[in-house]
């Protein structure tokens, strides 16, 4: 886990705002989509010669939001400056896009850096939804103000973000227009509900409503205060396995991860669960799947959602972990913000940490449907994609909790489709859900600095791959 203690914290947001004074080159850097030639939100990344987080500066600015060798930009322009030297700037706009970079030998006179980024994840029928966002304005830590955790997110392509500051319900969309971001997503005003027992991300919320109850220690009693919050739709368990206050919801004591069942008499009556959160990641990848599938075995229709949990700008990234959810929108700022619930709470929705992964029964049904009619054998296929960016290396298949195939992924990691293949297997002899696992080699800092996985937030081992 990576801390930044406060004075740390203070010296550098001082240093984003006045290291401009400082002797050093200006660099312009322009970014623009592929598609439209215009510019487009992004992340902007320099590193020096050695590959380190540059130091870089700006004009204070609300469309700008800076930490040392990092720059998210609301208009795609961003006014750089740098000590003369050698740099590698890259741009990024979340794993739906390309890679885009440039070598750059600064003098004293500066210069001008244009870069384009092409969407190479196509997701029509969907929509980029952060279920867990937090600032530091509102929540307490971390280190994003409530401007940047807007610029932030156009950045990392999220179109449907969910405030959930700790039992406050804030609505982003004045900073959403205060930044410019307005025309890029689709604001929902949401709760992390942090209790003594678990926390539990809640949305959407009816304006100026009351938060609900969080000062408890029974679930039941929690859960119901939580239901009755006006216009509530999704209740999300958070982080099932991390430890907070002392408790660890999921622990042996309260929950079987075999058979899904509650040891402490309250019942885990949420309609969704997080598997992925790339700011609490597990030593154990599969441990947050494991208690899903049992749920899930349990007889509880739950969902499975990504989200980030991100406090920061750059400690860890907001969107990295996502949920892509069934959506009939045309634009990111015209979502309807209902039926994209309806359609979660359907299951119509795909789990992501960069790589997506899709999955048809017999050509006709989908993600969240249910297969009848199926003969002597199922085919079931699998499609794997991701940016070229990133790589995938094995798809594993699940039914009812248990391994039923498993494939090496061969094809190049440069390609946008890592794998797209289909598995012909029996017909079950039971109902059965099936689940599809895609992962591949996990992003370095030192590979790969404009998108690092985060190591795991409270480790159970000393040793961890990122996947």
């Amino acid at each position: 886990m990576f801390a930044l203690m406060l004075p740390l914290m203070l010296l550098t947001r001082i240093h984003s705002v006045v290291a401009g004074q400082q002797a050093g080159a200006n660099v312009y850097v322009k970014v623009t989509d592929a598609a439209t030639q215009k510019p487009i939100p992004c992340r902007i990344t320099v590193v020096d010669a050695s590959g380190r987080l540059a130091a870089i500066s700006a004009a204070k600015s609300p469309g700008i939001a800076l930490r040392p060798g990092v720059a998210y930009t609301a208009s795609g322009n961003a006014n750089l400056t740098v000590a003369p030297g050698r740099y590698t700037i890259y741009a990024t706009r979340g794993p739906q896009y390309s890679l885009a970079s440039q070598r750059i030998d600064v003098g004293s006179g500066g210069m001008s850096v244009t870069l384009s980024l092409k969407r190479e994840v196509e997701m029509p029928g969907y929509i980029s939804c952060d279920t867990h966002i937090h600032t530091l304005a509102f929540s307490g830590h971390g280190d994003s103000s409530a401007e940047e955790r807007l610029v932030t997110l156009a950045g990392e392509g999220i179109e449907m973000p969910i405030s959930t500051e700790h039992n406050r319900q804030i609505d982003y969309s004045p900073f959403a227009a205060a930044t410019g971001t307005s025309a890029w997503l689709t604001p929902v005003i949401g709760n992390e509900v942090t209790t003594p027992i678990g926390h539990f991300n809640i949305f959407p919320v009816k304006a100026g409503s009351p938060p609900p109850p969080f000062d408890l220690k029974d679930r039941n009693v929690i859960l119901s205060g939580i239901r009755s919050t006006p216009g509530l739709q999704v209740v999300v368990f958070n982080h099932p396995w991390d430890t907070h206050s002392g408790v660890q919801p999921d622990s042996a004591a309260r929950f079987h991860s075999l058979s899904g069942e509650s040891l402490d008499g309250n019942p885990w009556s949420v309609d969704a669960i997080e598997v992925v959160n790339s700011s609490a990641q597990q030593s154990d990848m599969m441990r947050p799947f494991r208690d899903w599938f049992a749920l899930l075995n349990h007889g509880q229709r739950v969902i499975a959602v990504g989200s980030s949990d991100s406090h920061d700008v750059n400690a860890y990234i907001v969107g990295q972990g996502r949920t892509y959810i069934a959506s009939s929108a045309k634009r990111p700022d015209r979502i309807d913000v209902d039926e994209a619930c309806r359609n979660l709470k359907a299951g119509r929705a795909l789990v992501s940490l960069g790589l997506v992964t899709e999955m048809w029964v017999d050509g006709r049904y989908g993600v969240g449907d249910l297969a009848t009619g199926i003969g002597s054998e199922m085919k079931v296929r699998v499609r794997v994609r991701g940016p070229r960016w990133m790589s995938a290396d094995l798809v594993e298949l699940y039914g009812d909790g248990r391994l039923i195939a498993s494939r090496a992924i061969e094809s190049p990691g440069d390609e946008t489709t890592k794998a797209d293949l289909t598995l012909t297997l029996p017909k079950p002899a039971q109902d059965m859900w099936l689940v599809a696992i895609a992962t591949g080699p996990g992003l370095t800092d030192t590979a790969a600095p404009y998108w690092p996985l985060s190591r795991p937030y409270q480790p159970t081992r000393a040793e961890w791959e990122p996947r």
